[in-house]
Parts: structure tokens; C-alpha cells; sequence
């Protein structure tokens, strides 16, 4: 029969056991709905105990200066050093780390903790001889945690913002390590210390060296214990523009074609359900556009659909991501019923989410221009040059309409392409370049 105290930590291995199980089944089966963010608690290392060395401690050794009928003795009496103080305990840290996309890998570990310090010692530990002579304390090195650029951290009680990752290697310390012990000397009676030095009675006679109680020998020894902080991390893609339609509009496959990334392509909806990066090539001699060397960062987002401002599809998810783009390229399918529609409906989504993405500039990619050309070999579609015209004509009466002091931007160019076929890939590229510039 257990106990209630036994029934009660039975209970929360079993709670826990259940968590782990249901993180871990959702990171199989639907990892782009948590891939962005994720709850943790850090623990910085205590600080480690400080030397305790007794008062009047020491060893009888032997006296090099001795000499056969000499006056000098044969053994010395040599005290202790003086006590080594405890090492402080590892902070932890957050670090910038652009080979990582997402946040999955800290999903499952709900607690990470640094390492405690290390005791003092006058040979190994935190004081020894040659940082004593240097007064300086041994480190403990601080629990790095790896985390994608973009990574927004707030504290998981009060949502207070504690900083964000923005560039390669760029550091964030989230929890300090407790301060080591001091190194003490024990008083010859417990609960006393040797007073420090001669008093004087307030008649000015000198008084001999008394013993004073000092209770707190002990404590000053002690670590002090390290931080403990609940975080909560959001990463927001960093990327200078933004790609952005409706599903299976070709934006995977129009960055592939601008880019080196290899997203998957598939002809369903939703192929892509986290976001994808990619580099363009290099631009002009010692760059000037982009935050690469000569080259700008596409963000490849999942495809919005009509009520993605509310929930809808994977809207809400992913339209935040665009909040670090200075720039998006609206990738229409050309080959639809009525790709003006398909715009406006983008755009629309886009303002009711946040009216500022509508007023950033960008380009329109009227892409599948290779189905224009002639339907199965029917009758040839709309020709590029209408459609380019119908797009600005849309975008200039959204403009027109606009109610307050928000006005949505006017595309930069609208251009026809074919990201399987190549064509008009390298006018986008240039106009993208004009864009940032």
C-alpha cells in the first residue's frame, strides 16, 4: 500500500512520463505547429563550497637549513595557505546558431541546467596557487544552448522581453551561476573567531586579543545557489523578403529557381509547412544589398488562404514570420481562373493581419508562365501583358480605397515568370535587387 506521500510522486512521474509522450508524438506527426516556439526552464550551477581550514592548521616538515651541530632545529611548522574560495556555478546561455532553422530540438527537455562549481581547493580547485597569486576565481564554463537567428526570449511568467538573437554567434545570458563560498578559517572554539586585532576601552588602555562569536563562518562557506528563470523562446524568420500567395502558387519552386535551397515541390496544397530560406547569388563587387556577402535572404511561407488573419489554414503561424522582412514578393499563379483575385485576396489577408505588411514594397511574380503559352494545346490563355496590367490596375483601386492614414504600396514591377522553365527568373532577381537597394 503506498503512502500518500509515495501515491502523490508516483502520480507526477506518471504526469510526466504522459507529457514527454504526447511532445514526442507531436513532434512526429505535426512538427510545424510547435516548430517556432517552445517553453523551457533554465538552471544556472550553484556556486561551489568554499575551503574550510582550522585555525592553526599545519604540518611539521623538514628544514632544509639544517646542519649537524647547529642550533637550528630539524623540522619547521608550516601553516596552511590561506583557504581557497569555491568556483562560481555555470550560467547559462543562449547562443545565435545559423545552422539551425527551428526549435524542435528543445522540445522534450523541459528543464536544462547548468553545472555546479567546483569546491575550493588549494591545489585543483577554484584558488589554487597560481590564480591565488593572481586573485582570480576558476570558471566554470556556462551551459551554451544553441537557438535558431530570430529567437525572441521573454520570461514564461510576465512575458517581460529579455532580448533577441539576431546575429551569428550573438549571445544572450539567461540565468547566472551562484557565487562560490568563501575560503574560511575555523575558529579554535566553535561559534568563535579571533578578533581582529587590539581594541581599546574607552579609558584608552589597551585590551588584550579576545575571542568574539561570529555564527557565520559556516554560511560564508556555503555556494550561493544559481538562478532559475521559466523562458519562453519564439523565433520570427530573419530574412529580407518575404514569399507569399496562395497554396501550390510555385513559391517553392520559384526559390529554388532565385536561390540554392532545396525546399520540397510537390503540385498538392500545402507542400510546405514550415518556412525555407535561401541566398540569392552575389550582386554587385563588395555587395550592397541583402544581409549576405552581395545577396539577399528569401523566406519561402507556407501558403495563406481567405481567413488566414484569424486562424485559418497555418495563417496565423506563419504571418508573423514576415514582421522581419523589409520586402515580400507576392508569388500569383498565373495558369488559375483569376489570378487578380488570388492578389487581392493575399493582400487583403496581409492587412487585416497587421496593416503595415501591405505598406512594405514589393514585387509581383505572375509565375507558371509556361501554361499561359497554350492550355493542352486549346485556345491560348490571357496574355502576360493583360494580367501584368489587370494586377497594378487591382493593387492601384486597394490603394484608392484605403480608409485612415495606411496606405498599401503599389508593386514595384509585375512580371511574368516560369520557375520550372527559367524564364523572366533573372528580371525578378534584378527587380528584387532594385527593391532592397
Amino acid at each position: 500500500m503506498l503512502t500518500k506521500g509515495a501515491g502523490a510522486a508516483a502520480a507526477a512521474t506518471k504526469k510526466r512520463t504522459q507529457n514527454k509522450e504526447d511532445i514526442q508524438k507531436l513532434l512526429e506527426d505535426e512538427p510545424h505547429k510547435v516548430f517556432d516556439k517552445v517553453d523551457i526552464t533554465v538552471r544556472a550551477g550553484s556556486g561551489g563550497g568554499g575551503e574550510v581550514v582550522a585555525k592553526g592548521a599545519g604540518k611539521m616538515v623538514k628544514n632544509f637549513k639544517y646542519r649537524a651541530r647547529s642550533s637550528l632545529p630539524k623540522q619547521i611548522f608550516l601553516p596552511t595557505a590561506a583557504p581557497a574560495d569555491g568556483a562560481e556555478g555555470a550560467s547559462v546561455v543562449l547562443v545565435a546558431d545559423p545552422a539551425l532553422d527551428n526549435l524542435l530540438h528543445l522540445h522534450g527537455k523541459p528543464t536544462l541546467c547548468g553545472r555546479n562549481g567546483a569546491a575550493g581547493n588549494p591545489l585543483t580547485g577554484s584558488a589554487g596557487p597560481l590564480r591565488r597569486a593572481l586573485k582570480q576565481r576558476a570558471v566554470t564554463p556556462p551551459l551554451r544552448i544553441p537557438v535558431p537567428l530570430g529567437t525572441v526570449v521573454k520570461r514564461r511568467r510576465g512575458g517581460a522581453l529579455l532580448g533577441e538573437l539576431l546575429r551569428p554567434g550573438q549571445t544572450l545570458v539567461v540565468a547566472r551561476g551562484g557565487a562560490g563560498g568563501a575560503g574560511v578559517v575555523a575558529p579554535a572554539k566553535r561559534g568563535t573567531a579571533r578578533a581582529g586585532g587590539a581594541r581599546r576601552r574607552q579609558d584608552g588602555d589597551e585590551e588584550e586579543e579576545g575571542a568574539v562569536d561570529d555564527a557565520n563562518w559556516e554560511a560564508d562557506a556555503v555556494g550561493a545557489q544559481g538562478e532559475e528563470v521559466g523562458l519562453s523562446l519564439l523565433m520570427r524568420v530573419v530574412a529580407d523578403v518575404g514569399l507569399v500567395g496562395l497554396p501550390n502558387a510555385g513559391k517553392s519552386s520559384l526559390l529554388a529557381a532565385l536561390t540554392r535551397a532545396q525546399p520540397e515541390i510537390a503540385a498538392y496544397p500545402f507542400t510546405t509547412l514550415m518556412p525555407n530560406l535561401g541566398t540569392t547569388g552575389t550582386g554587385p563587387p563588395g555587395g550592397g544589398w541583402g544581409d549576405g556577402p552581395g545577396g539577399a535572404v528569401l523566406a519561402d511561407l507556407p501558403g495563406l488562404i481567405e481567413g488566414a488573419h484569424v486562424g485559418r489554414g497555418l495563417g496565423r503561424m506563419f504571418l508573423r514570420h514576415l514582421r522581419r522582412t523589409s520586402a515580400l514578393l507576392h508569388v500569383v499563379d498565373a495558369a488559375t481562373g483569376d489570378p487578380v483575385a488570388d492578389y487581392l485576396t493575399v493582400r487583403r489577408e496581409l492587412r487585416l493581419y497587421n496593416p503595415e505588411y501591405c505598406t512594405r514594397p514589393h514585387v509581383v511574380a505572375l509565375n507558371k508562365a509556361d501554361l499561359l503559352a497554350a492550355d493542352w494545346g486549346g485556345p491560348a490563355r490571357a496574355a502576360p501583358s493583360a494580367l501584368e496590367a489587370a494586377i497594378l490596375q487591382a493593387a492601384r483601386q486597394m490603394q484608392d480605397g484605403a480608409e485612415g492614414e495606411v496606405q498599401p504600396s503599389l508593386p514595384q514591377a509585375v512580371l511574368t515568370v516560369s520557375a520550372t522553365e527559367g524564364t523572366g527568373v533573372a528580371r525578378l532577381n534584378q527587380e528584387l535587387r532594385v527593391l532592397l537597394e
